[in-house]
């Protein structure tokens, strides 16, 4: 069974008492997860039952060895994940022969997880404990659970090889999520060809984050890689420091009084603008937006760095400077967009309050601007006539206004209210007062954690007196304007790589409340219970619809209305989705897309079988048809041997050594500090090239090195430590050949074609850039071998005939072709649950195999992992959609959001924007220029 309803839904319960009920009738549960964090997160809800006949057990790579063979004697409650199933538990199966045999449930959870080559290696994984089950006995239900996947009963099929009910009515109540899409704005820097480069995501987050804490709102924020996440808590916590710096010198005009409950005027406050929290234009310390994304779906290997540098992909694109965010829906999750004014950005360039209530103000368009004084208010003031006072409208407050008086939800006097505390809610740049009371606030009692925008209070302010119910101390007081010390202390980061006894730490103080704002890789995306979030922010497109609507499900809920902003990074795809909000609301998740007879994923888990198990002809059915003959060729190959009674694993190296279900293969690269000779960690060889050549900006665990050597004979990247102030970027270039057309079909003027190809691709220089603005530094070269991938392509190709009029109009072909590749890799996510790392492209003006103007876009995996395959499929959907990216840039020659790739080989030469919107046109049949 597959249960496939919301977040926060009940899923949880649904698999949890069958599988409690399991355990007290005498058997076994084994419960699947693709992340630690989860698994833990589970253990901990189980251990809070108290049912001492359930002893429950984690089995991952943070189990001390000690702790194991308990766990395989008396545990009956297994957690673990793929990782240890494939290396530990299935290998040595007779050592858990009671458990097997006991074994009555399997729970896989967040099984949208499970995708592209990494899901076709679990199914595999999941035929295996299938088997191994058989053996002893023991034929286990399997309980499926996601929040996102698309027709979920034959994904599950797929992924089990097992018939599937499915479960999909989702009654739970939810609160509402106001959803923004926030745009970054250009910077005045310039990159390749002059292009306009756009302030990058991870410096929006950290500045937004930063603001969240402050303003008391418990807040995720998800970055795309672990350096990001180190980056963007970094960056929030100095940004804090500085705001606490500024109080306890006086600068913000507070102090704590020796009087309970009270605070004072010092001397008013000089902030420089620039300290705005919410000015769209400092400059963090943070990396750039375009960096390969660090999976965190790591638990048994935390320090490999898998984001393997697979494409050649188009990226980035730029719109005005004014502009901060673009569009706004109201949606829980997959709901349609309706406006929402929480996501707007003023036509002067300040940021509107995401979160404050415009109906909960006093007629601020009736108030007049002109007052100067404060008088009791007798009630709820609705308009003018009901104001003795001189108070400007709330959206208007003026830097001369000198007093808190508009008063909301009947407040009497001045004495009733908190005082010069300023900007309740996130108020426009230009309000000076508060007055703004979020949801409906009717004092400050009502206002515990959103008193005061510290880092804008106005030059005016004079006091900051009767705060009721705030705590005197700035030990006691976390998110208010006392706490000042222990504001930089209310931001961490979290991904894998840290001891697992930091991450626990790190899950319970979030969901404590001592942790405000939270720095994340997806490590926190799945499932795990951090209830009592209010805010989630995206730092760039997280690759698939599933994967934006699983983070932003970890806001709201305990049912409460919820933030999530999706915050672009300078990319194709992502400027895309804030033009184009109706790609994201009211759509379906994407289809999960994965290839469980893959021979290059197939082969290595029969070899594991046979060695766990020899294999008989009878076991043929469980591995899929492709089996039988994929059999032979292991057998002609000496890896397997063939005897009457069926295959046996004869050699004495570990069989499932074979099989990298989270790498891309090869023998890993191990990364090591010169000076001392410690071991930091280790990456696979594919994603060696790109991530430790020399030269390379390698980080660790918060520590920065530079790697000296990477000698691939030896298996070893020499690296130092080192502090400097760029990251690098790897280049490569690619050839291409074609092996054969598996399938074909017209596509308007051209034609469209998927099958298999071969790919060479060598990585030749890397790109250094600065981390604080993004600014290239240099284009250094390197000597790295090429490499050979077999996998699976979609192209089309375009005759002659209908290239004429382009040729005499000056299109440059080749660039055009170009620039469409770079743009088509990156909308491709859109359509295939893929990752833009997943796949590379090729174009050429001719090409040897075709004869004809053609562009490739492939899979960046061993065989294929059925990305090419979606986008031949949805081929007119994602190529219009591809033209449009292009064509609504405002970029004059082509920029980062649009045509150019950060990792082109050829260094964005030649690219022609014009020319790329003609040729899609032309392929698309389109008239239109």
């Amino acid at each position: 069974m597959i249960i496939s309803t919301g977040t926060a839904s009940g899923k949880s319960l649904a698999y949890l008492t069958p599988a409690v009920a399991s355990c007290l009738d005498g058997g076994t549960v084994l419960y699947l997860t693709p992340t630690k964090a989860l698994a833990a997160d589970q253990f901990r809800g189980l251990r809070e039952l108290r049912i001492t006949q359930v002893r429950a057990a984690t089995f991952d790579g943070d189990t001390p060895f000690e702790e194991r063979t308990w766990v395989r004697q008396h545990a009956n409650y297994v957690l673990t994940n793929p990782d240890m199933l494939h290396r530990s538990i299935l290998p040595r199966h007779a050592q858990w022969s009671s458990y097997f045999r006991r074994l009555r449930l399997v729970v896989v959870d967040e099984c949208h997880g499970y995708r592209g080559v990494f899901g076709s290696h679990v199914a595999q994984i999941l035929r295996r404990l299938r088997r191994v089950c058989a053996r002893y006995g023991s034929s286990p239900v399997f309980m499926l659970a996601s929040a996102t996947a698309s027709e979920p009963g034959a994904f599950a099929r797929r992924l089990t090889g097992l018939e599937m009910d499915e479960v999909t009515v989702d009654a739970s109540p939810k609160g509402a999520t106001t959803f923004a899409l926030w745009e970054p704005p250009l910077t005045e820097l310039r990159g390749e060809g002059g292009a306009p480069v756009r302030r990058t995501a991870t410096a929006e987050a950290a500045d937004l984050l930063a603001d969240l804490v402050l303003a008391d709102v418990r807040t995720l924020a998800f970055v795309r890689s672990r350096r990001g996440a180190e980056t963007v808590a970094l960056s929030a916590r100095a940004k804090l420091a500085d705001v606490a710096f500024s109080l306890s010198t006086g600068r913000h005009g507070l102090r704590a009084s020796g009087s309970p409950g009270h605070r004072e005027a010092a001397a008013p406050p000089q902030l420089p603008e620039h300290h705005d929290l919410l000015d769209p234009h400092f400059n963090l310390n943070e990396l750039p937006g375009q960096q390969s994304p660090d999976d965190d779906f790591t638990p048994l290997s935390p320090t490999t760095d898998p984001s393997a540098d697979r494409a050649e992909d188009g990226s980035t694109r730029a719109r005005p400077s004014g502009a901060r965010s673009s569009a706004a829906g109201s949606s829980a999750a997959g709901s349609s967009a309706a406006d929402s004014s929480a996501a707007r950005s003023s036509a002067a360039g300040s940021r509107t309050s995401l979160d404050a209530s415009p109906g909960d103000v006093t007629g601020a368009t009736d108030l007049p601007g002109g007052v100067t004084e404060t008088t009791d208010l007798p009630g709820r003031a609705t308009s003018a006539a009901n104001l003795p006072g001189r108070v400007p409208g709330a959206a208007n407050l003026r830097d001369t206004a000198t007093d808190t008086t508009n008063h909301p939800e009947g407040a009497t006097s001045a004495a009733d209210l908190p005082g010069r505390v300023a900007r309740a809610a996130n108020l426009p740049d230009t309000a000076t007062d508060t007055t703004n009371h979020p949801e409906g606030a009717t004092s400050a009692a009502d206002l515990p954690g959103r008193v005061a925008r510290a880092a804008n209070l106005p030059d005016t302010a004079t006091d900051a007196t009767n705060h009721p119910d705030r705590v005197t101390n700035s030990a006691s007081d976390p998110g208010g304007v006392l706490g000042a010390a222990d504001l930089p202390e209310r931001v961490a980061a979290y991904r894998a790589g840290y001891l697992a006894e930091d991450r626990r730490e790190l899950e319970k103080a979030l969901r404590s409340g001592s942790l405000m704002g939270l720095a994340t890789t997806n490590a926190l995306e799945l499932g795990v219970d951090v209830s009592g979030l209010d805010a989630v922010l995206i730092a760039g497109w997280p690759g698939t619809r599933a994967s934006l609507w699983q983070q932003a499900g970890r806001a709201g809920r305990d049912g409460k209305d919820a933030l999530a902003v999706l915050i672009a990074r300078d990319d194709p795809l992502d400027t895309y989705l804030v033009h184009h909000p109706e790609a994201l609301f009211g759509r379906p998740v994407e289809a999960i897309v994965l290839d469980p007879d893959n021979p290059y994923v197939l082969g290595p888990h029969l070899c594991a079988a046979a060695a766990e198990i020899p294999l008989t002809e009878d076991d043929l059915a469980v591995f899929g048809p492709t089996a039988p003959e994929l059999l032979d060729d292991l057998a002609a190959q000496g890896l397997l041997r063939r005897r009457p009674a069926g295959w046996f694993w004869t050699r004495r190296e570990r069989a499932t050594d074979l099989a990298d279900i989270r790498g891309a293969g090869g023998a890993p690269i191990q990364v090591v500090e010169a000076a001392t000779g410690r071991l930091l960690g280790s990456v696979d060889e594919p994603s060696a090239h790109t991530t430790v050549h020399t030269g390379a900006v390698y980080l660790h665990q918060g520590e920065t090195f530079l790697v000296e050597e990477l000698d691939l004979e030896a298996g070893v990247a020499l690296v130092s430590g080192s502090e400097p102030d760029y990251a690098t970027f790897a280049r490569d270039v690619t050839d291409i050949s074609v092996l054969s057309s598996l399938r074909s079909q017209a596509l308007g003027r051209g034609e469209l074609h998927f099958g298999e190809v071969e790919v060479t691709r060598q990585v030749v220089s890397y790109l250094r850039r600065r981390l604080q603005s993004g600014e290239m530094l240099g284009d250094e070269p390197l000597d790295l071998p090429p490499r050979t991938l077999r996998t699976r392509a979609v192209w089309w190709t375009l005759p002659a005939s209908v290239l004429v009029p382009l040729a005499e109009d000056g299109i440059d072909l080749g660039g055009a072709a170009h620039a469409a590749e770079h743009a088509s890799i990156g909308l491709l996510p859109l359509f295939a649950t893929c990752d833009r790392w997943d796949i590379g492209g090729v174009s050429t003006e001719l090409h040897a195999d075709t004869g004809l103007l053609t562009v490739f876009v492939y899979d960046g995996h061993e065989g294929g992992a059925g990305f090419a395959e979606r986008g031949f499929a949805r081929a007119a959907d994602w190529l219009t959609a591809t033209r449009e990216a292009i064509a609504s840039c405002e970029c004059e020659r082509g920029c980062p959001s649009c045509i150019q790739s950060p990792k082109c080989g050829n260094g964005n030469e030649p690219l022609d924007k014009r020319g790329a919107i003609r040729l899609l046109n032309t392929l698309l049949g389109a008239d239109v220029d």
